[in-house]
């Protein structure tokens, strides 16, 4: 009998040091994604601000370009989670490329050499 309660009592050691463990990685792992979600977050509101599209009007586009990609497989395989990936990437690409080129418009006149002299010429 006293052999059992020891056994019982180095099995009851050993689940309290697994559970200790375990919640040692499930910390780590909480921490983690919340740190890669808050990244996530900070890269949107910096996207929609740099952009002019908020959050919720991108995440339609979004929406509705992975929506397009799986209706021409004609929903038929594929991956619901690719297609998203996809379509943020296309819909992110897109959203910093008019806004790069709306940033450019007023720089590129501005610094083109000989820019103001030949609207100069021009009015004269």
């Amino acid at each position: 009998m006293k052999i059992l309660a020891a056994e019982l009592e180095t099995l009851r050691t050993r689940v309290r040091e697994l559970e200790a463990q375990l919640e040692q990685k499930l910390e780590i792992t909480l921490e983690k994604a919340v740190s890669r979600l808050k990244s996530r977050v900070e890269a949107r509101e910096a996207h929609a601000v740099a952009t002019g599209v908020d959050g919720e009007e991108r995440q339609r586009l979004i929406a509705e370009v992975a929506y397009l990609k799986a209706e021409r497989r004609g929903f038929e395989g594929g991956d619901p989670e690719q297609d998203w990936k996809e379509a943020e990437a296309e819909i992110d690409r897109l959203l910093l490329q008019g806004w790069r080129k709306h940033q450019e418009i007023p720089r590129e006149s501005a610094s083109r050499p000989g820019s103001s002299r030949r609207k100069a010429s021009r009015t004269q």
